[in-house]
């Protein structure tokens, strides 16, 4: 990778994609080296967060916060949260991102949405691997709240962007079944508050849950509660694969509430409540209307495998999946599977730890570069769409991506931050 032409009292400016944990805490590490960042947030910082605030994080607060972010809520004497408590989403918005947002001030850029990033004056096809890339400051085009379009330059472009505003589709091979779009008024793609806020939608209906992972635990446990308090409540879970138990479990699983989840959505797969079902080996072929209803076909491997079930609303929980519009201009390296960079995809998919996230060792920072010089991907879109993904790892990459910006393969800012 080409280095970042500066010299070294010469700060750099840098734009920073995305609001979430991982955006403001990039802009935090940059601050602290007296850089100038600048955060560009489609919605409000921790915006997507918020959309799953109603639930409680798998992981405590030691493992969501760094020794800069808990710094900055000393400096405004707001209190350390306990760091062997598990703060709910709503909660870890409030006090730590939040704070973070206020202590960057007019660095953060809300209602400014990033539509294309490329370098000024250079097409994606020139100066292939030459350092004339590196001399070129990155041109970025900007929607702002108004509707107007507006342009911004930078020396290093850190894309935290996420993926949760990027849903998968419920159709074979993740292609969006015929009539999805068209009936998604009733279709969820984010974890609703099934208990909460939407349980009107929920109490008394049909609702088919379309999806394998801990996101359908999720879904699966709160209507267990909700199913207790409102009868006639019904639930099916289509799944694709057949497996008995389709959620791993960890020996002394450290993330109590994901073992937990894993063995109420294994049991329910095996064993399911009164009034719902569970369907395997079988994908959403076609939605339409069905006498007020939603119609849904469901087809295996061959025709006979073929089921029509009438629902009234459908949770698909599918996965997510990275934005990779904004960098077409770039020269970017993105695996050909995940959509995550090619060297951090590679990484992951060569590193031992048993499927537990949390096991997880640090993996260099130059996964997280691409053949653009100064561009990296950071936080949940690096994974692109794995959902193994942990805000501590995030934290890490904000370490070793500055590593590699400042050429210090020592630098590590939190060992000098607050320690509680």
């Amino acid at each position: 990778m080409a280095a970042i032409p500066r010299s070294p009292s010469s700060p750099l400016e840098i734009a920073i994609i995305g609001a979430g944990p991982i955006g403001l805490e990039a802009a935090i590490y940059a601050s602290a080296l007296g850089h100038r960042p600048t955060v560009y947030e489609r919605l409000e910082a921790g915006a997507n967060i918020r959309r799953w605030g109603f639930l409680r994080l798998f992981s405590s607060w030691k493992l969501n916060t760094s020794p800069l972010g808990l710094a900055a809520l000393e400096a405004q004497g707001l209190p350390i949260p306990p760091a062997e408590e598990y703060p709910g989403g709503g909660e870890y918005c409030d006090r730590y991102l939040a704070p973070l947002a206020a202590a960057l001030g007019d660095r953060v850029k809300t209602g400014r949405e990033i539509l294309a990033i490329s370098r000024a004056g250079l097409l994606k096809t020139e100066a292939i691997a030459s350092p004339e890339r590196a001399r070129k400051p990155f041109e970025l085009l900007v929607r702002n709240r108004k509707e107007e379009l507006e342009t911004a330059q930078a020396q290093v472009v850190i894309d935290a962007s996420g993926v949760y505003q990027n849903h998968g589709n419920l159709g074979s091979g993740g292609l969006p079944a015929p009539g999805e779009e068209e009936f998604s008024e009733k279709i969820a793609y984010h974890i609703p508050d099934v208990l909460g806020g939407d349980r009107p939608l929920y109490e008394g209906q049909s609702t088919l849950l379309v999806g394998a992972g801990y996101s359908a635990a999720t879904v699966i446990d709160s209507f267990i509660e909700l199913m207790k308090t409102a009868p006639g409540t019904r639930l099916t879970w289509a799944r694709r694969d057949t497996r008995p138990e389709p959620l791993p479990r960890h020996e002394d699983d450290p993330l109590p509430q994901r073992d937990q989840l894993a063995e109420t959505a294994n049991l329910f797969a095996k064993s399911p409540p009164k009034d719902c079902e569970v369907l395997t080996g079988l994908v959403t072929s076609r939605i339409e209307e069905s006498q007020g209803r939603l119609g849904i076909e469901l087809r295996g491997e061959t025709p006979a495998e073929r089921q029509t079930l009438e629902m009234d609303r459908v949770i698909s929980m599918t996965g997510y999946r990275p934005d990779t519009s904004i960098h077409r201009e770039l020269q970017v390296h993105l695996c050909y599977a995940t959509e995550g960079p090619m060297k951090l995809a590679a990484a992951l998919l060569g590193e031992d730890s048993n499927g537990d996230c949390l096991a997880r060792t640090g993996l260099p920072g130059d996964t997280l570069g691409h053949p653009e010089p100064g561009f990296f991907s950071a936080g949940h879109k690096s994974y692109g769409r794995r959902s193994d993904f942990l805000l501590r790892t995030g934290i890490e990459q904000v370490r070793d991506i500055f590593r590699l910006v400042e050429r210090d393969e020592d630098l590590d800012l939190y060992d000098e931050a607050y320690s509680p």
